[in-house]
């Protein structure tokens, strides 16, 4: 009886190493090819995120001032302290407004409606110290192209070194829709790991890009719907292309 128990846990621990060679051999696979792909610049389009590379916009002096949910791209006069919050007092008397042209003309873009597969919008309940009940995620599960550029930023950046003193920043996204901005997700330092990029080919991860929280049930709307269109664009000049 005994004999049989051993051969049986044997046979079920062989089973499952085999599955689990295969599934890290496949997620190794899958992040080989995503670290050595070639990924050519891409222009802006109708659905866009750019990166906001903190390091080089504190230089500009610019800044990620969101008001009401929307995020707006400022700069800071030469003589004003760049030490202001970007949430908070809404006072930009020192602030201009940077022309959007200029900023999708200077802003590297990460991602476009070509590196996304899907789009959608999830509703969770706020923390109960919130004065809102509720919260807005959306999601963003992006192609195997999308997920190598999104990596190979936030490597870049995120996991870049800093130097001796050098205080952290926060390294945002911006999430324009035609010359719209309508979200700001900061990059968490998990993306420009190894493991995240192999965690992504893993059919557990539902999606790859959460921005939350938006409290605003419109812009989250606004942004999927500008995804849905944008894609469908791109298809169907594709389509005519051929």
């Amino acid at each position: 009886m005994r004999i049989g128990q051993r051969s049986t846990t044997r046979l079920a621990i062989v089973v499952i190493g085999v599955l689990l060679a295969l599934y890290l051999g496949n997620m190794g696979v899958g992040y080989y090819q995503a670290s050595r792909m070639q990924l050519s610049k891409v222009q802006p389009s109708r659905f866009t995120v750019f990166g906001f590379p903190a390091r080089e916009m504190e230089e500009r002096r610019w800044k990620i001032i969101i008001t009401h949910e929307v995020p707006k791209v400022m700069e800071q006069l030469r003589e004003a302290d760049f030490a202001r919050p970007e949430f908070g007092a809404e006072d930009q008397q020192n602030f201009k407004r940077v022309p959007i042209e200029e900023v999708i003309r200077t802003l590297p873009v990460v991602l476009t409606e070509q590196h996304i597969e899907q789009a959608w919008m999830e509703e969770r309940a706020a923390e109960t110290l919130r004065a809102q009940g509720r919260f807005f995620v959306v999601h963003l599960r992006l192609t195997a192209e999308g997920r190598a550029r999104l990596w190979h930023y936030a490597r870049e950046q995120v996991a870049r070194l800093r130097a001796l003193g050098e205080k952290p920043r926060d390294e945002r996204l911006l999430l324009m829709v035609g010359e719209q901005p309508w979200a700001s997700p900061i990059i968490s330092p998990e993306v420009g790991s190894g493991w995240w990029l192999m965690s992504r080919f893993s059919m557990l991860q539902s999606s790859d890009v959460q921005i939350f929280p938006i409290y605003d049930e419109e812009i989250a709307l606004e942004i999927v719907k500008g995804f849905e269109v944008a894609k469908q664009q791109g298809l169907a000049q594709a389509e005519g292309a051929r």
